[in-house]
């Protein structure tokens, strides 16, 4: 299961990032918005750019690493948008 495994990272770094999970049948618009055709898919974001996708479930270090991996794409964003 994906849930849990995205809860311990989400843990880990609280304060340092902000993880959320959104349920997809409810908030349907926002799963067209950002073009979420599987489940799970995960999206980093910086300045409310999205700057990586990865779809499918990982394990905690895996998403972990999925995350390290692009923060460095992720930090070339300095403007923000507004969504």
């Amino acid at each position: 299961m994906v849930a849990p495994e995205f809860e311990k990272v989400a843990a880990a770094g609280a304060g340092r990032r902000l993880v959320l999970k959104v349920n997809t049948e409810k908030l349907q618009s926002l799963a067209a918005r950002f073009r979420i055709t599987a489940i799970p898919t995960m999206i980093l974001f910086r300045d409310g750019r999205e700057c990586a996708r990865q779809q499918g479930g990982m394990t905690a270090p895996r998403l972990r690493q999925f995350i390290e991996q692009n923060e460095h794409a992720c930090s070339c964003f300095r403007n923000p948008v507004n969504l």
